[in-house]
């Protein structure tokens, strides 16, 4: 059965716009995005529209061909759900749920979820594997896992089948970190502006790291899978560190000079988090991560660019 129509929810976001990239690359692929914005950068190549995960007739007209969803939208971010847990479930859980009972009826083969390695699991000492203990303690891990929840709920009363993939902290080239997300692209650019970074803690904070291009890479295989079996994977690379580890990664990559300084932890940060990417591996044994020094390099340089700044 081939998965050729495909929708992208969440398309103007960082993931979501390297995702629209790989799969416009593919001859055979309708693609079709959905956003809250009035534009899209790919709106000249491709159809986008703006939607409203409440209305029901606008999804109803808009999905009734489309044979796979891409679900990446998202209105909040672990620290803004910390100190307004009501949010996440009026802005992202109840459109989640009234889009899945739309679909359910049109005839939706599958629907790929992007769900959050670094707040479901909780902290943990151990190396977590898709099966692992699930203790989130933000709102915004709650969120993400009771929507994982629901897909399991809707396969049972619909057959409506999903791939989740848990993915780990994602940096790269067009990362918007003005809302407080991307540890990596917010040290690239404050050793930029000001030559100094700014860490949380102590720098013991243990997560992992996995560029942009390799995530969209490996959602866009979704599309060749069985759409008649759901899977769930740790979308994350081989790197897991702790910030003062990247910091001495960050310093070989770049050969620049500039300060640390250290602050008080933030209560919504998890304190550790060591990711088993096993089962993915086996999965696509043929794919090979970003090597985390290039993947650095590569988005030092694009934001150097950007900042009128000539590299060497």
């Amino acid at each position: 059965m081939s998965l050729n129509n495909i929708a992208i929810i969440g398309a103007n976001g960082f993931i979501a716009k390297h995702l629209t990239n790989v799969l416009i690359q593919q001859s055979q692929l309708k693609v079709s995005l959905f956003g809250r914005s009035d534009k899209n950068e790919f709106s000249n190549r491709v159809l986008y529209h703006k939607l409203d995960l409440n209305n029901t007739k606008e999804i109803e007209r808009y999905f009734k061909d489309i044979d796979l969803v891409y679900y990446l939208a998202s209105d909040s971010i672990p620290s803004s759900s910390w100190e307004n847990p009501k949010f996440e479930i009026e802005k992202n859980l109840l459109p989640f749920i009234n889009f899945l009972e739309c679909v359910s009826k049109l005839g939706l083969k599958k629907i790929v979820f992007v769900s959050s390695a670094g707040t479901i699991y909780g902290p943990s000492s151990q190396k977590l594997t898709e099966y692992s203990d699930k203790k989130p303690f933000s709102p915004y891990g709650i969120n993400k896992l009771a929507m994982e929840n629901y897909l399991n709920y809707f396969e049972v009363k619909y057959n409506l089948h999903h791939d989740i993939f848990r993915v780990s902290n994602v940096y790269g080239v067009g990362q918007d970190t003005s809302k407080g997300l991307g540890v990596i692209n917010t040290f690239l650019e404050k050793i930029i502006s000001d030559k100094s970074i700014l860490i949380y803690g102590n720098g013991e904070i243990i997560r992992n790291y996995i560029y942009v291009n390799d995530v969209a890479q490996l959602l866009s295989l979704s599309i060749s899978s069985d759409p008649n079996i759901s899977n769930i994977f740790n979308l994350a690379s081989n790197d897991n560190l702790s910030i003062n580890e990247l910091v001495n990664v960050i310093k070989n990559s770049l050969q620049e000079d500039f300060k640390i300084s250290y602050n008080e932890t933030r209560q919504s940060d998890n304190p550790a988090i060591y990711l088993d990417n096993t089962k993915l591996k086996t999965a696509y044994p043929n794919f090979k991560f970003s090597p985390i020094e290039e993947g650095i390099a590569n988005t030092f340089s694009f934001l150097k660019e950007k900042n009128g700044i000539k590299n060497n």
